[in-house]
This record gives structure tokens, C-alpha cells and sequence, in this order.
């Protein structure tokens, strides 16, 4: 007997692991329900199906298990869905009444669920009123739209902006919540998300940092993460474009701060090859160009090549402990506002990172140089 003691205990141990991940979704209708409820596992911009069962006796059940924050969806007939945010162990209780079921339900066991029934029925409330306020304004004639348009459009902006608040609050009240995540990606529409101004980057940033120290290995606080620097990085490339548009190409010679606040000048490297590289800390294409132009740096700064890299970070600090901890060797400065970067304005940068060659006279020769075409170049030039 003493043999197959420690089998059944690493079987009870196992069973014990498993019972703390098991997930229980129950619901009961108060009105006459019938047909299949289905749960999806929810993602930002998509939805998979993981299983589904019948309606019986205006009751339902779901077993599952989930080993962190996980976002569902009860689909129901007619269309009607209802989200869920569940955690490890809960057992959800759901009461569901008439339609819409969005409107008309109760939700225990999982204060994650709690939260999001109380967003997407104040977002359900918002899309009421503005559906209202949309079809009296498109069923006005002419004579009253002239009269009536400028109020109704006045209260239209109002509920848009008030529904904005309402998620903003909810942000900052849940920071370290995954439920927050469903408030930064809430749409009013198929193309208008709630956070819709520029400014309401700030909410996704400081959102994403929260959470990953929580939940650093959860797929969606990855996604998040991996978000929000594609958006900081589209913001910079937007604003960067939109002054270069405005200003001829040009032939300046940088003269910016290293990390040392030392002024360093590319005129002062005549007689080089010079590789003027824009890039940022945040941006990840940038940080994956480091590698290359290590390698780049080591083969050929002996034969006369020196790289100078334009940095375009809001944040002095961060720059400044990349450039340390990555050790980098070659000359490392910075645009003192990166709001308004002047160097890469005149030097038409519309992405990071961006590479510029200057030769020994201190002329742009060539511009547009990344990976293998950077490579080819810098063989050319030293190696032939």
C-alpha cells in the first residue's frame, strides 16, 4: 500500500492545482429563454469561441479554467452578448432579464464582471442617446437644420465628451484592475474609440505600466504594452511628418547635446564618414537597429566611418540609461525638444529610425539607409 502513496498524493496535489484555476459561469433567466448560449474568449480585436451549451429550464452552466485575467463573452439568441472579466476560482452567478440582456442583468462572484457591466452599460446608455440624437438630426429638413443643428450637434459633442469623463474616471479609479483595459478600448463606433483624443495616450501608457508589474506575463498586458508603443511611436512619426511637409530638404549639419550635455556638431567630423541615425528608446524598430549598427561600428570606425545618433526621446533620463546600459561607443545626442525636433524637421525624418550618410566634406550623400541596403553601403565604401 505504502508503494503507491506518493502517486496519490502528487494526483491529489494535481487535482487541487486544477480546482484553483476552475472557473464556474452560471446564469438563470427571469423571463422565458430558450436555445444556445455561447462563450468566447475575447481579445482587443477579435473573438474565438471555446464552447458552448443549451438553454435548459431558463438556465445555463460553464466550467473552464484560466490561469490568470481572462475576458469572455455569453453570447445569447438574438444577438444579445453579455462580457465577463473572470479570475482564477471565481464562481459567477448571472441573473438575466428582458431585452436588451446587455441592460437587464445581475452579476456575483467576479468583481472583474462587476466592473465591466457597469462600462458597457453606461457605453449602451451613450450610444442610445447619440442614436437619438443622430436620427432627429438626419430627419430634420433644411429650414429646421439651419435652426436646430447647432444644438443638436452641441448635445451630440457633449454626450461623446461625457462618456470620455466617465471612462477617464474609471481609469484612473481602476488602474491596477484588468478591467481598465476594457475601458481604454471601448468604440463608439466601428471607427471612434471613447479615448479618442491624442492626449488619451497617457491613460494607455500609465495603464499598461501598472499592469505589467501586476500581471507581467498576461498576453493582454503584453498586447497593451506593445500598443502603446506603436501608438507613442505613430504619434512622433505623425508630428514629425507633418512639419518636415512643411519645409524644403535641406543640408544641415546637427549640432545637439550628448548625455553628457557636451554641444557636438557633425561639422566637427569632417574628414569621416558620417551615419547620422535618428531613432528613440521607445521605439522598438530603433532599439532593434542597435545590434546592427554595433556591428556596423565595430568593422568599420578604424577605416574612418562614425556614427552620430539623434535621439528624439521625451524622456532625457531614459535616453540617457539606454545609452549607458547599452554601452553604446559612438557619439549619442539628443533633440532638447522633441516636440518640435528641429534637425529632423530640416532633415525631412518621417520614421524611426532613419539613417543619413554625410561623406568627409560634410555632404548628404545618402539618405534612406537601413538594414541590408546599409549593409551593401558600408562595404562599398570601405571595403572596395
Amino acid at each position: 500500500m505504502k508503494r503507491f502513496l506518493p502517486v496519490l498524493l502528487a494526483a491529489l496535489l494535481l487535482a487541487g492545482c486544477n480546482n484553483d484555476n476552475k472557473v464556474i459561469m452560471k446564469g438563470a433567466f427571469t423571463v422565458p429563454a430558450e436555445g444556445m448560449v455561447y462563450l468566447d474568449q475575447s481579445e482587443v480585436d477579435r473573438s474565438t469561441r471555446v464552447d458552448s451549451t443549451e438553454i435548459k429550464r431558463g438556465r445555463f452552466k460553464f466550467v473552464t479554467e484560466v490561469t490568470g485575467p481572462e475576458f469572455y463573452q455569453l453570447r445569447f439568441p438574438g444577438n444579445e452578448f453579455v462580457a465577463l472579466l473572470v479570475m482564477p476560482g471565481e464562481n459567477i452567478s448571472l441573473e438575466l432579464g428582458k431585452t436588451p440582456v446587455a441592460m437587464n442583468y445581475t452579476v456575483q462572484g467576479s468583481p472583474g464582471s462587476a466592473d465591466i457591466r457597469l462600462l458597457d452599460q453606461q457605453l449602451l446608455v451613450t450610444k442610445t442617446r447619440l442614436d437619438s440624437v443622430r436620427n432627429i438630426y438626419n430627419a430634420l429638413s433644411i429650414d429646421d437644420l439651419a435652426v436646430r443643428g447647432p444644438e443638436l450637434q452641441k448635445t451630440y459633442t457633449e454626450a461623446v465628451e461625457a462618456q470620455r469623463k466617465f471612462n477617464i474616471k474609471f481609469v484612473v479609479e481602476h488602474i491596477s484592475s484588468m478591467s481598465s483595459i476594457q475601458a481604454l478600448y471601448q468604440r463608439l463606433d466601428e471607427n471612434t474609440y471613447v479615448l479618442y483624443q491624442p492626449r488619451d495616450l497617457q491613460y494607455l501608457k500609465i495603464v499598461s505600466d501598472s499592469l505589467s508589474v501586476r500581471y507581467p506575463v498576461s498576453r493582454h498586458v503584453r498586447a497593451l504594452k506593445e500598443n502603446v508603443t506603436s501608438e507613442l511611436n505613430q504619434m512622433y512619426i505623425d508630428r514629425i511628418s507633418d512639419l518636415a511637409m512643411q519645409l524644403p530638404e535641406t543640408k544641415s549639419s546637427p549640432e545637439l547635446p550628448d548625455i553628457n550635455d557636451k554641444m557636438v556638431g557633425v561639422s566637427s567630423l569632417k574628414g569621416k564618414y558620417v551615419l547620422v541615425s535618428f531613432w528613440s528608446t521607445t521605439s522598438e524598430a530603433s532599439m532593434n537597429q542597435l545590434p546592427l549598427l554595433r556591428s556596423i561600428y565595430n568593422d568599420y570606425h578604424r577605416k574612418g566611418l562614425e556614427i552620430y545618433q539623434v535621439s528624439l526621446d521625451t524622456d532625457p533620463e531614459r535616453w540617457k540609461s539606454v545609452v549607458r546600459f547599452e554601452e553604446i561607443p559612438w557619439i549619442s545626442v539628443r533633440e532638447p525638444d522633441p516636440a518640435n525636433p528641429i534637425y529632423a524637421r530640416l532633415m525631412n525624418i518621417t520614421s524611426l529610425p532613419s539613417n543619413l550618410l554625410y561623406d568627409p566634406q560634410g555632404n548628404i550623400v545618402n539618405t534612406n539607409l537601413t538594414g541590408r541596403n546599409l549593409l551593401i553601403r558600408m562595404d562599398q565604401l570601405f571595403n572596395q
